[in-house]
């Protein structure tokens, strides 16, 4: 069976001038200054026969666009030369400087038309701003007229969000606590639900966004949010649910739980589900067996490892 992991990430040297990876755990980052070698080893031993790579945060919506601009490029061609040198093995989502609309939507034109990239990812907030902004609107026109989704994955909170909810704690306790053990998931959740309450998907209907993490928790909030934000409430044309399921998908990166796994498939329906690991971050071998572990009809599995990947991207 063919299997492709779709939320997978990449560093380059000079990402780390700008990054604190001192508090991640020694596996961690032993996967995440591995060689392309090492990666392919580690995807072999796992059986994943094909990574969508993206790099890891932070990305240059944290940069100013002096750095930003040339960054993302640079990064961009990194991650082509990857692809290049094993077609069979990656693909990639562009790095974009959505500091800077404009220049993102031509680096998100000149990845997807001349470097036959998948899509892009975009990280967080952006100085203080969701996607919701009209600011973004050009990034997101062309995103929709590309075909190219956005796989919209967790961010830092903003430095004033970090001191309310998250201070108090020893530093690692803190970090996790704002990042990876609950504070992502319930930014990007509330990113999501802000695009559609700001009408971002009435204004481009063909646009397609992926979140990871078995939707962030929306799942389990989806029904809440319909009752409390009915469409008469928000002025759109539909509930909030019709949105998620037409506009969304959700992979399974870093959450390899069944209860969680069975409440995403409820809500969002097997089509929409994609197998993801989260590579360096979690591993692939236990992304895997988890995967392997679980109760699905054949058919199921294989859209799942692959098919809804490999349609929704345009993978080979």
């Amino acid at each position: 069976m063919r299997v492709v992991a779709i939320e997978e990430h990449h560093i380059i040297p000079e990402m780390r001038d700008y990054m604190d990876l001192s508090w991640l755990p020694p596996a961690v980052q032993g996967r995440m200054h591995g060689s392309v070698g090492e990666r392919l080893a580690a995807m072999d031993a796992a059986g994943i026969d094909m990574q969508v790579l993206s790099v890891v945060l932070p990305t240059p919506r944290m940069l100013p666009a002096q750095i930003a601009v040339p960054l993302a490029a640079k990064v961009n061609g990194e991650l082509h030369a990857m692809v290049t040198a094993h077609p069979d093995r990656f693909a990639a989502f562009a790095t974009l400087p959505v500091t800077v609309p404009d220049a993102a939507a031509a680096e998100l034109e000149r990845a997807v038309g001349e470097l036959g990239f998948a899509g892009s990812m975009i990280s967080g907030t952006i100085g203080g701003r969701f996607l919701d902004d009209p600011f973004f609107s050009p990034v997101l026109e062309t995103a929709a007229r590309l075909n190219a989704p956005v796989y919209l994955h967790p961010g830092p909170p903003p430095k004033p969000v970090a001191d309310v909810y998250y201070a108090g704690f020893p530093d690692p306790v803190s970090q996790a606590l704002a990042t990876a053990a609950y504070g992502w998931h319930y930014e990007t959740s509330l990113h999501a639900v802000r695009m559609i309450i700001g009408g971002v998907f009435d204004r481009q209907p063909e646009l397609k966004v992926i979140i990871g993490h078995l939707g962030e928790g929306i799942p389990f909030h989806l029904a809440r949010i319909d009752d409390t934000l009915p469409p008469s409430a928000v002025r759109l044309a539909k509930p909030v649910s019709r949105y998620f399921r037409e506009h969304f998908w959700v992979t399974t990166s870093g959450y390899f739980y069944d209860g969680p796994f069975r409440l995403a498939q409820e809500t969002f329906g097997n089509e929409r589900l994609i197998f993801s690991v989260d590579y360096p971050f979690a591993d692939n071998r236990r992304a895997r067996d988890w995967f392997d572990r679980l109760d699905l009809a054949p058919e199921v599995r294989e859209k799942i490892a692959h098919g809804t990947a490999d349609e929704l991207l345009g993978l080979r």
